[in-house]
């Protein structure tokens, strides 16, 4: 079965974006992690601090000129991208209560037909969980 358009643009967008992330010091771990309830774009280590965080990344690409990556993103996708988190830790094993977790979003805004990218980062704020 072929990618949509959209499907395209959003796989060029989280392969952008983990290149990103990886040039501000992230080690990527995992890329569309997904169980039924939800999904995870990127999952990586943060290491450009004094202490690692386990970073959970949804990625946004939109065009120059259309709606804002920023606002593509609300409760009902963070609440699906927690449950997702929530499974992959305990898969893992990973104690949650002894490491420094985040989710962030990356947008990738880019020129159709152009070289021209931006890519800019977030930190989701807690209240989108509630």
């Amino acid at each position: 079965m072929s990618k949509t358009e959209k499907q395209k643009t959003g796989a060029w967008g989280e392969e952008k974006a983990s290149l990103f992330l990886i040039q501000q010091g992230y080690e990527i771990i995992e890329r569309n992690y997904g169980i039924r309830e939800g999904e995870v774009d990127i999952i990586a280590w943060d290491r450009s601090g004094e202490y690692p965080v386990l970073s959970f990344v949804e990625v946004k690409a939109r065009s120059f000129g259309h709606d804002s990556a920023e606002r593509a993103i609300g409760r009902g996708k963070m609440k699906r991208v927690k449950k997702a988190a929530i499974d992959f830790c305990q898969k893992q094993n990973i104690d949650t209560g002894s490491i420094w977790i985040k989710f962030e979003l990356v947008s990738v805004y880019f020129e159709v037909g152009d070289e021209k990218i931006e890519l800019k980062k977030y930190i989701v704020p807690s209240w989108l969980f509630d």
